[in-house]
């Protein structure tokens, strides 16, 4: 978000901020002095009738050409904000809808284009016996940054499940009131197959695969991410890249930034996992901006300001991967952090002497980074060195159980985008 308020700013724009918390002047996410020229507070994002006072108040006071949003709770707002002012958008009702789980997973099965079972928690705790073939993933209705999922495959597995929902504490803030705003979780299939994303950016209904981010994630949990490799060419690239503009039509999407994760099988359909309403999260802009040799924001900046965004220039010329890097399992506290020299763009996401939860999600990161390379191989090496070469308390992070991942199975496949 600072990248885009960036890109407009130096567009001649005055820049405004709507948020519940004051822009952090200092640790991990400190904006920098100059690129924000108002900030509008709001009691929070459940608050809807503070929202959209504050927005009416905007519209009065500012010729608005443009507006970005890239946390799910706020997506809704901005769509109505943007049909009031007569920018693209896909529609509040539409992005509402594309933002509950449940709901967009029936939606799929009736279109065709789905084949996992699923149900809500509530329902499913009624059941006398597991009501899969196999396990199924347990996740917020509302979910963001894979809070609260769980892989669970028997009544019990499903019980143990909920209680630890139950007696958890997510930090205070925006992430806590949206994942548990409705308090409702959704049961589904296990898809089965690899996990990647499709990046796109759609305007005018017409749906521009950027590229695909092959996933790193946790051997021990892989609903864990901790890196994703840009650019991504599986050997089922076309077919992937079909399924998701099927998936936006789907769901109605017609504007913005999309990030897809998919379940992809060696045969059989693409399934989805998540449809996200933004661009890929951490520090994927900055990994696509290395790849490209071009400021990936100033795309995002032109979606919002309803301009088309000119793809013609895309090229991979190398390859990146952007890293999230947990500390070892049990740590409850960062005393001190060091990354080597190799990582780019590093950012320490706790602050020194921060409590830490101990468990193995990615809520629990403690520094973000973006590594480079010439080859696809060059560029696993280069991940995995920086991962075990990062010293966090005093000792380096080597191969301990939050740093041994599975990597993505088409790494060494000739790569290309499709714009």
């Amino acid at each position: 978000m600072a990248l885009v308020a960036r890109s407009a700013k130096a567009r001649g724009l005055a820049v405004v901020v709507v948020g519940q918390s004051p822009l952090p002047r200092q640790g991990p996410y400190a904006v920098p002095d100059g690129v924000v020229d108002e900030f509008v507070p709001i009691a929070g994002w459940s608050d809807a009738d503070g929202v959209r006072a504050a927005l009416d108040d905007l519209h009065g006071r500012y010729d608005v050409v443009g507006t970005y949003a890239a946390f799910e709770a706020a997506l809704p707002y901005d769509a109505e904000f943007r049909d009031l002012l007569g920018l693209p958008t896909s529609g509040a009702a539409t992005l509402d809808a594309a933002l509950d789980k449940a709901r967009v997973r029936d939606r799929l099965r009736a279109a065709g284009l789905s084949r996992l079972r699923s149900t809500t928690l509530s329902g499913a705790l009624l059941w006398d016996t597991w009501g899969f073939d196999g396990p199924a993933i347990l996740k917020p209705v509302h979910g963001t940054g894979s809070a609260l999922c769980y892989t669970v495959d028997s009544l019990d597995a499903l019980r143990t499940a909920a209680a630890d929902i139950e007696r958890t504490t997510l930090d205070a803030g925006m992430t806590r009131d949206y994942v548990l705003r409705t308090g409702e979780f959704v049961l589904e299939q296990k898809a089965q197959g690899e996990l990647l994303s499709v990046e796109s950016l759609v305007y005018g209904g017409e749906v521009n695969v950027i590229g695909m981010l092959g996933r790193y994630v946790l051997a021990d949990d892989p609903v864990v991410e901790q890196a994703a490799v840009f650019p991504y060419r599986h050997p089922r690239y076309d077919e992937i890249a079909e399924a998701a503009v099927a998936f936006h039509r789907c769901l109605g999407i017609t504007h913005g930034p999309t990030h897809l994760e998919v379940m992809v099988p060696d045969d059989g359909p693409v399934e989805l996992i998540d449809f996200n309403l933004r661009v890929a999260g951490a520090g994927a802009v900055l990994a696509f901006s290395e790849v490209l040799r071009s400021p990936y924001e100033e795309l995002l900046t032109d979606l919002a300001c309803g301009v088309a965004p000119d793809l013609a220039g895309l090229h991979p010329v190398r390859w990146a991967a952007e890293c999230l890097v947990l500390p070892r399992p049990g740590t409850t506290e960062l005393r001190d952090i060091t990354v080597p020299p190799a990582a780019r763009h590093v950012r320490i996401t706790k602050e020194i002497g921060a409590r830490l939860t101990g468990r193995s999600d990615q809520l629990d990161s403690v520094t973000l980074f973006v590594v480079t390379a010439g080859s696809a191989e060059e560029l696993h090496t280069a991940l995995m060195d920086a991962r075990r070469n990062t010293i966090v308390n005093g000792e380096p992070l080597g191969d301990n159980p939050n740093n041994r991942l599975i990597a993505p199975a088409h790494l060494r496949t000739p790569v290309g985008v499709g714009v």
